[in-house]
């Protein structure tokens, strides 16, 4: 934007003045956040891109006079001009120590940038800000993780048409029609500062709603990826995962369908499918529990082996137990006494 030509420093008593109007008109605007009757419009992702407008009917949110402490405050090459323009506002929490880039992009006419920090107060708490007439600009400016921050465009052009650079009207210069500007937005932390989506964590590292390689950010991330999210690593990166595309397979994973019944399916990665279940012959006796194998980790217990009297198991799984073969009781009189009474 253009600015009139920097001011005569003030004078001290100018400066005592104004400090005593912060202390009487400014220090009410001194919030600790932003106030609930702002419209915070998103919360930024550590990388994002985004189209919106400044609605040029709204008054100024934020802005006012410097005299009472209320205009931006570190807008360069002008800074600490009196600010009476609406604002569209965005806020973001800061997850790792880093420079972060702001870039605005597409605009129609002047348009101001700037970085506010937790406190939301143009005045003691303007991070950094660019008050440039280009088309395109651009603000860098150091992040502290855990730090929340407010991101501020201010349609200028639409409430200081006598001196902008390029007034928001539909001619271009103080005697038009005001419109609303328009804008592209990009927010880049992931280059600058590191704050990039860590492909197999769980957490949404970048705020962008997406989490781990769900993310398109980890389309190119050479770190290897837990697809499915069961803590387990696939082949593609040398895991034992048999399938990293299944949560329910895994090394440890049980078999079967939850109910006994096998599924068909290696669910534990072993390379034995079902083992364990009622449809797996876990003794390799050619049965299996499903087949009335009433015995399914003794190989000589099945419904085809032979019952053997006298050792108190069921052993071919008829539900009887000791049973004999044969009956060799003839009931007949066998005596062999020796009893040779004829008598």
């Amino acid at each position: 934007m253009t600015r009139p030509l920097p001011r005569i420093a003030h004078s001290r008593v100018a400066t005592c003045l104004a400090a005593m109007a912060f202390c009487l008109l400014g220090a009410s605007q001194a919030w600790a956040t932003c106030p609930a009757s702002i419209p915070i419009i998103d919360q930024l992702s550590c990388s994002a891109s985004l189209t919106s407008s400044v609605d040029h009917s709204q008054a100024s949110q934020l802005g006012g006079p410097c005299a009472s402490s209320e205009c931006y405050s570190c807008g360069e090459p002008w800074a600490n001009q009196e600010q009476l323009a609406p604002e569209a506002v965005y806020t973001f929490q800061c997850q790792r120590d880093g420079n972060a880039l702001l870039n605005i992009t597409d605009l129609p006419c002047d348009v101001d940038i700037y970085v506010l920090d937790s406190s939301c107060d143009p005045f003691a708490g303007c991070v950094s800000g660019s008050t440039a007439p280009d088309e395109d600009d651009q603000v860098e400016f150091q992040c502290t993780a855990g730090q929340t921050y407010y991101v501020v465009l201010e349609a200028y052009g639409t409430a200081h048409l006598d001196i902008s650079s390029n007034p928001c009207t539909d001619t271009g210069d103080a005697s038009g029609t005001v419109f609303s500007p328009d804008y592209t937005l990009e927010f880049d932390l992931a280059l600058s500062a590191g704050c990039s989506e860590d492909c197999d964590n769980g957490v949404d590292d970048d705020l962008d709603n997406i989490i781990d390689c769900s993310d398109p950010d980890c389309g190119s991330d050479p770190v290897c990826c837990d697809l499915d999210d069961d803590s387990w690593f696939g082949p593609q990166c040398g895991g034992p995962d048999c399938d990293d595309n299944d949560a329910s397979r895994h090394p440890g994973a049980p078999e079967g369908d939850g109910s006994g019944a096998g599924d068909g399916v290696d669910n534990d990665c072993d390379g034995t499918i079902d083992e364990g279940t009622d449809d797996f012959d876990d003794d390799g006796d050619g049965y299996t529990e499903a087949e009335n194998d009433c015995n399914d980790a003794n190989e000589s217990v099945s419904p085809g082996a032979t019952e053997v009297p006298g050792n108190g198991i069921d052993d071919d799984c008829d539900g009887s137990v000791d049973e004999a073969e044969g009956d060799d009781d003839d009931s007949g009189d066998d005596d062999d006494s020796g009893d040779d009474d004829d008598s």
